[in-house]
């Protein structure tokens, strides 16, 4: 008896042949990995010309590569996923062909599910085959694989975040123009406006705002996977910023071993969007009656939405409680008020070199 076989979701093996077949995947592919060679050879090059701040040169040379290679594959995939995803489904809308994708046996699912996986396996391609250049840090030292590991899941995480992000607005605003400028936007609010956010709300507190303002940025997520110890009197203390790592979490008192890391609440938050975000492009896919939902699928997702907020409160309530302690045992820095001294007048007695005038005697007459 012939054995059944796992049949592929054709989207999927459409669109890998679609992108595959030209020229311009490999073009990109190339560009990708010969820019971050140079890119990681100039960080090696520019390390050399520092000091290294009384630690070991090599480990600082490994953390140094590992971060520029982690945040520019980053940079890569914020700036390549939307543009991908966002044409997904307003192109074929825009083709006349999206009727036909529905009139197809294939449900709503698995029309997003193969254009999300199509998408995200050319930005996967490129994270891979940063591989061998990333395991040179090895040979520096200062990075552990957990430490790389760790970096590639948040890259992973925030490419299919951004992916679904594209997905959406592609499924519910009809135009790929309009679906590339909201996408876009939206993924310019996460990351530079959590930072413009976070500096204001420094400013206006004048302390370290709490570190949770930047859960939304993976930027901020990768830098916690990065500042995993104290990082203050070497080049590697920005990412310590970035991950919101404040004057708190230096304390004498507590490590930054105490507290979960930033990408812990970066990777549930960008899950918990990401199926938000999926069920409501489904909704926007599907062709007949798209928002009718019976009583017992408002059930499923109540039931969902408590159980996400339930688990969230449990794993990390106790965490956010340390960081609300250790904050208020940290005395908050106090600029010194300058005292301004009074010049004193300061006289002195000059000894007169003119001889005094001498009396006459007087002469009675």
């Amino acid at each position: 008896m012939k054995r059944p076989q796992l049949a592929l979701n054709p989207i999927i093996v459409k669109e890998f042949r679609s992108r595959m077949r030209g020229w311009r995947a490999f073009a990109i592919l190339t560009i990708y990995l010969v820019f971050l060679a140079l890119f990681s050879y100039g960080i090696y090059r520019m390390m050399l010309l520092f000091p290294s701040y009384g630690v070991p040169l090599s480990p600082l040379i490994g953390q140094s590569l590992f971060a520029a290679i982690a945040n520019l594959s980053l940079v890569f995939v914020a700036l390549l996923m939307p543009a991908l995803t966002a044409t997904a489904i307003s192109s074929e809308n825009e083709k006349l062909t999206l009727e036909m994708l529905q009139a197809t046996p294939l449900s709503a699912h698995a029309i997003l599910f193969g254009k999300l996986v199509a998408s995200a396996g050319y930005i996967f391609l490129l994270i891979f085959a940063a591989i061998p250049l990333a395991s040179l840090i090895f040979t520096f030292g200062g990075v552990t694989p957990t430490d790389l590991l760790l970096g590639a899941l948040v890259i992973l995480a925030t490419a299919i975040t951004y992916g679904m992000i594209g997905l959406f607005f592609s499924a519910w605003r009809k135009r790929t123009i309009q679906a590339l400028v909201l996408t876009y936007l939206a993924i310019l609010l996460m990351i530079g406006g959590t930072y413009v956010v976070y500096i204001f709300w420094g400013v206006i507190i004048r302390d370290a705002p709490p570190r949770h303002v930047l859960l939304f940025n993976p930027f901020s997520a990768l830098a916690s996977v990065i500042a995993t110890q104290n990082l203050q009197n070497s080049p590697m203390g920005l990412f310590a910023l970035l991950a919101g790592w404040g004057p708190w979490a230096f304390n004498s008192d507590v490590t930054l071993t105490d507290f979960r890391p930033l990408w812990h609440y970066t990777l549930a938050f960008y899950t918990g969007l990401s199926l938000v975000l999926y069920l409501l492009a489904t909704r926007f896919v599907k062709p007949t009656r798209p928002w009718r939902i019976g009583w017992k699928g408002l059930g499923v997702a109540a039931a969902l939405v408590v159980l996400y907020l339930v688990i969230s409160a449990v794993m990390f309530y106790p965490d956010v409680k340390a960081e609300i302690t250790a904050r208020q045992n940290t005395p908050t820095p106090v600029p010194a008020i300058p005292v301004r001294i009074a010049p004193q007048r300061v006289e002195f007695a000059v000894e007169s070199t003119e001889a005094a005038p001498t009396e006459e005697p007087t002469t009675e007459p």
